[in-house]
């Protein structure tokens, strides 16, 4: 089934007649807490996806990778955030999931392979970081409140092996001594993106 996008006016319906209520007001009840852990990785890739040029199409579910670019290189991205949108009493420690994976489904055949050896079978990650330890009111449409990190999944594996998941600091010290660059920027993250694959 081919997804295309759609306007938000549509109707549910009810024995064929119109209920009164749309798309749009399920997009408002189901959508508007961008800070949770779901929806604030979904505009994680949506930025990424900008970024790149290729949100053209609608977003795939479930995929073994998040995005393609316009060259077919694969893309995983993860996002984590300080702040959530529950009570805290401290910043949340920030961990991104990099666990290599034995089974990866592709969308597009319907099919899934085994690996008997776990595998990162993107081409590279992209780890979106909203806020700082400071900040107090995280907005995930500010994307100057956004800092990227992009590292190959080859080098993933060659430094952490089938390590599952890695915290900001060592990921920092890792993407600077392999890339000679820490963090990015919104607006490089595309030309640093194209030059790492």
């Amino acid at each position: 089934m081919k997804l295309s996008f759609k306007r938000g006016s549509e109707c549910f319906r009810l024995q064929g007649e119109p209920t009164g209520f749309t798309l749009f007001d399920y997009w408002q009840w189901s959508g508007s807490d961008l800070l949770s852990n779901t929806l604030r990785g979904v505009i994680a890739e949506f930025l990424v996806a900008k970024a790149l040029g290729v949100a053209n199409t609608p977003r795939l579910e479930w995929g073994w990778y998040d995005l393609a670019t316009s060259t077919g290189r694969k893309i995983e991205v993860k996002s984590a955030a300080y702040r959530q949108s529950w009570p805290q009493e401290r910043p949340s420690d920030i961990r991104f999931d990099i666990a290599p994976a034995k089974w990866l489904w592709d969308p597009d055949t319907n099919t899934s392979t085994y690996h008997e050896k776990p595998v990162r079978a993107c081409d590279a990650y992209v780890f979106c970081l909203l806020g700082s330890l400071e900040s107090t009111d995280p907005n995930p449409l500010d994307i100057d409140q956004w800092t990227f990190y992009v590292i190959r999944s080859k080098d993933l594996d060659c430094e952490v092996g089938t390590q599952k998941t890695i915290g900001i600091r060592p990921l920092k010290k890792l993407v600077e001594r392999l890339t000679g660059r820490c963090e990015v920027g919104y607006d490089d993250l595309n030309s640093v993106i194209v030059s790492l694959l």
